[in-house]
């Protein structure tokens, strides 16, 4: 039996504030469906932090760590947790768009050093999930570019695969030809 939770991606993406705040890191998660636990998320993200801790304690290589040693003493409370409301996908399969989507949202529009204060850039009209579908074509494109800018194979040229609109990878492929 096909186990469509297995298959569905969301993001986790870990905040470390500036040496000079006080707040711990926030755990900010991302899922275009709501599929995914945030509870367990959260859970097994705090106890890499606090292992990861523990290791660069005993580790006497004086890493330089931008977070202060009074709040990683206490770092297990000082973790913030936060579900992102975010557009929801319209359909099955687009949810790696959707992640792909919000990475590249995150890194061009949040700050440098996200705060609490921050978090108002999310929401549910934080762009339409038309915008996140769409990513297909740009990569399409992008790889069309990059199969022709790439140097001819002696026993034949690669050709761009094409990426089906409806997601039906299995029934709409075109084939790469190879001679």
């Amino acid at each position: 039996m096909h186990n469509f939770f297995s298959n569905h991606w969301s993001l986790v993406i870990i905040c470390i504030p500036d040496e000079e705040d006080e707040s711990g890191p926030i755990i900010l998660h991302l899922d275009s469906l709501g599929l995914h636990c945030s509870r367990s998320i959260f859970h097994n993200i705090k106890s890499l932090l606090i292992h990861e801790w523990e290791y660069l304690k005993e580790d006497n290589g004086g890493l330089d760590i931008p977070i202060p040693d009074r709040v990683w003493k206490f770092l297990p409370r000082r973790i913030d947790e936060k579900i992102i409301m975010v557009p929801r996908q319209t359909n099955d399969y687009d949810c790696g768009l959707f992640v792909l989507y919000y990475m590249e949202r995150f890194i061009k529009e949040a700050p440098h050093r996200l705060k609490r204060q921050h978090l108002s850039m999310f929401g549910k009209n934080w762009f339409k999930p038309q915008e996140a579908s769409s990513l297909r074509w740009k990569i399409k494109k992008i790889l069309q570019e990059q199969f022709h800018k790439a140097p001819s194979r002696e026993k034949g040229i690669w050709e761009p695969v094409c990426l089906s609109a409806n997601a039906q990878a299995d029934k709409s492929r075109d084939q790469v030809n190879i001679s």
